[in-house]
């Protein structure tokens, strides 16, 4: 568990970039306006991402290139998970790709679509300018 303020979960985002790897998935957890979007922001930008990153809540799947590699800013806020979703938003595809892929709402996933990745929850203190971030790295050896 660490404890972050809003730069320390944006530096915290941009170590994660760092070792980021083509096919790899982030999978974000929390409540609504606990940091996820923050964190993204951070984490793709470290990426190479320039201009304005918008939350993709309505577009669902915000797809970036970066040289070779494609970035997916996946928002599952509107959607249940559903098999047709996912297939009609190129979320399936876009997760056994070797795209980069950062997902906020991941509990909306199926467990099978997030076995190997970074599992990332951001949760509410007392404190509102502090948030407790707990960090499952699920990646497989090697990577």
């Amino acid at each position: 568990m660490i404890l972050c303020n809003q730069k320390s979960l944006e530096e915290l985002a941009e170590n994660i970039a760092e070792s980021i790897l083509p096919g790899d998935a982030v999978f974000l957890g929390g409540e609504l306006g606990v940091g996820k979007s923050v964190f993204v922001r951070a984490f793709l930008r470290k990426l190479g991402v320039t201009g304005d990153i918008p939350s993709p809540s309505f577009i669902v799947n915000a797809v970036y290139h970066i040289d070779n590699l494609e970035l997916h800013h996946i928002d599952m806020y509107r959607l249940d998970g559903t098999p047709a979703e996912m297939e009609l938003y190129g979320i399936a595809d876009a997760l056994v790709s070797d795209s980069v892929c950062a997902v906020e709402w991941a509990d909306r996933l199926e467990e099978n679509m997030k076995q190997e990745g970074v599992m990332i929850s951001i949760e509410f203190t007392d404190d509102p300018e502090i948030r407790k971030v707990l960090i499952d790295d699920r990646r497989m050896a090697g990577n």
